[in-house]
């Protein structure tokens, strides 16, 4: 073959990659030209959690400007739902799968990358015209099983498929939500309206909601009351409530914590690993810090001493 002829076939081939990659775009095919860095990718992100990730995803584009990220957010069962069918390889929630879950990815020889980067809390919010600011977990737990309290008229979910849902299910034993005192709207941003102007309903949402909530939900957050639970796992004595704030995050005090996690189960290395590494860095932990949760290593601080003796 002539050195022209080389040459030729080397820009024909180079072209239908180059038209092979971007007509894949256009089909909104799985794309594995990206790296940790730039590129483009999907995350998968648990309703509860929204606003912090959303604030991680604004600083990670403003350092890396050829990153693309897209925050899809999705209930835990329909994340869960995703990633069973390969549509969500990338995602941040509250747990990790069960063995049952992962089941179909040790059977893909898949390996997941795990990254903890923070924990947060489960929170109680309530009209600011209620007479009581606590409210004890087991009553909580009496309603969750369908049986009556005095104390709970209606307790209010974001979606019948939420992760808090479910994390309650779990600790009351429960296998189904109940008929009576249990209601379920569509987002966290309903339940928060919907306390707002409910006196004597109870909502539950992630605490980021409230610590970081967006721009035009702010005003409705500072006029809503956050309920002090008991924590029947330290107090053997006298009862106390606790808020769930960040120092009681730290402490262990309130007790409705979660694990949250960035699993990628895509398998390789691209832009979900960066944003991974990048959550757990010290540039992410500093705004899971200031977001009110807890991160998983605590950003040092500076301090610098003049002597000017």
């Amino acid at each position: 073959m002539k050195h022209t002829d080389k040459i030729l076939v080397i820009v024909i081939v180079a072209a239908a990659g180059f038209f092979s990659c971007n007509g894949d775009k256009a089909n909104g095919k799985v794309s594995n030209n990206d790296i940790p860095t730039a590129g483009t990718t999907t995350i998968y992100v648990d309703n509860t959690l929204q606003p912090v990730v959303e604030d991680v995803v604004a600083v990670f584009h403003s350092v890396y400007d050829r990153a693309h990220i897209k925050q899809v957010n999705m209930t835990e069962t329909d994340l869960i739902n995703a990633m069973l069918t390969d549509s969500a390889r990338v995602v941040v929630m509250p747990r990790l799968l069960t063995e049952q879950e992962n089941a179909h990815f040790k059977k893909r020889k898949i390996t997941p990358e795990v990254t903890h980067f923070a924990t947060d809390a489960i929170a109680f919010i309530t009209n600011k015209t209620a007479k009581d600011s606590v409210i004890d977990l087991n009553d909580v737990i009496r309603v969750i099983k369908g049986e009556t309290s005095g104390k709970i008229e209606k307790l209010v979910f974001d979606n019948p498929n939420s992760s808090t849902l479910q994390y309650l299910l779990k600790l009351a034993g429960a296998s189904k939500v109940p008929t009576a005192n249990v209601y379920s709207l569509k987002s966290n941003v309903e339940v928060i309206k919907y306390v707002h102007n409910t006196p004597g309903a109870i909502g539950i949402v992630g605490v980021n909601w409230l610590t970081q909530p967006p721009q035009d939900l702010a005003e409705i957050v500072s006029d809503i009351k956050v309920l002090g639970v008991d924590n029947v796992k330290i107090d053997k004595g006298v009862k106390k409530y606790y808020k769930p704030s960040q120092s009681n995050i730290a402490t262990g005090s309130y007790p409705l914590l979660r694990k949250l996690y960035v699993l990628n189960y895509s398998g390789r290395e691209g832009l979900g690993t960066g944003f991974a590494t990048y959550m757990g860095a010290f540039e992410g932990q500093r705004i899971i810090l200031k977001s009110g949760l807890l991160p998983i290593k605590i950003p040092p601080r500076e301090i610098e001493v003049r002597n000017e003796l």
